[in-house]
């Protein structure tokens, strides 16, 4: 009985493996009249089952990617706040956040992207944003809480943001 799931075990891997990776090279001879440069076409591979119509396989080295295809997702987002105030104030920027159904904006605390301390009511940073990011909440709060903190919602510009009251 050992052996037997051992045996199964082994014909597992050895079907899940698929026999190694393919270096190439090739195992049947080539005509003659085959150029260096001619490659076959992709095999098709179809599932006699279901019927399901053939699925071309394409290997990597097939893949073509356009001269000016640019491979870089993020981009630098200048952010400038210049608020009517002298008293120091704490911020933060959020990418996501929720609305409560009276307007209210909760951020979404995993979605801050940046936080720090505004002086004399003026800041500049830059970001680092990607397309999927539509909108940003910013917040800054007074160091007395008694006062109500600045928050406003800005959609993303790739040429910054910029904010004053």
């Amino acid at each position: 009985m050992k052996n037997l799931y051992v045996t199964l075990f082994t014909a597992a891997l050895l079907f899940g493996c698929g026999g190694g990776g393919d270096d190439g090279g090739s195992t049947s001879a080539a005509s003659p009249e085959a150029s260096p440069e001619a490659s076959p076409a992709a095999p098709e591979v179809s599932d006699s089952v279901s019927g399901a119509a053939p699925v071309t396989v394409s290997k990597f080295e097939d893949l073509v990617i356009p001269d000016n295809y640019d491979l870089i997702t993020t981009y630098d987002m200048p952010i400038k706040i210049d608020l009517n105030t002298s008293e120091p104030m704490s911020l933060s920027v959020y990418c996501d956040y929720n609305v409560a159904d009276d307007g209210t904006l909760t951020p979404i605390a995993s979605s801050r992207i940046i936080s720090g301390q505004i002086e004399n009511g003026d800041f500049n940073g830059v970001i680092a944003a990607t397309s999927s990011v539509k909108s940003l909440l910013i917040e800054a709060w007074y160091q007395d809480t008694t006062k109500a903190p600045f928050q406003t919602v800005v959609n993303a510009d790739v040429n910054g943001v910029t904010i004053s009251n």
